[in-house]
């Protein structure tokens, strides 16, 4: 669902119960593109409710059952869906992170041998 459909939608700390492989699919043929398309069914912490997330993208790393999960739900909520924008659970961002520590360490050691 596109973002500015989200519109009223609240951020909200879920806990993850269970999640289930669906199916595989591709996006791109001619090149191999495959990508997995899962379900996970999280708890609401207010209302106490369970909701179904399906999840077919590549930026998403989520953690162990029962933990921690942020997600964004309606106004009655009906729908939830994950929280793409948090660090947490943001797969790429955390790729992107990492290589960016790696790239600030090997100037900061390719410095400090430059000026021994």
């Amino acid at each position: 669902m596109p973002r500015w459909l989200r519109f009223g939608w609240s951020k909200v700390d879920a806990r993850l119960i269970d999640r289930k492989f669906v199916r595989r699919d591709s996006y791109n043929v001619e090149r191999g593109g495959h990508y997995q398309v899962w379900d996970y069914m999280v708890e609401l912490p207010d209302p106490r409710k369970r909701l179904v997330i399906r999840e077919k993208t590549f930026k998403v790393d989520v953690p162990e059952n029962g933990e921690p999960v942020p997600v964004l739900v309606n106004r009655r909520r009906t729908r939830a869906v994950f929280d793409l924008d948090d660090p947490r659970i943001d797969a790429v961002g955390r790729l992107k992170a990492k290589q960016e520590r790696r790239r600030e360490r090997d100037e900061q050691r390719f410095d400090d041998k430059l000026g021994a």
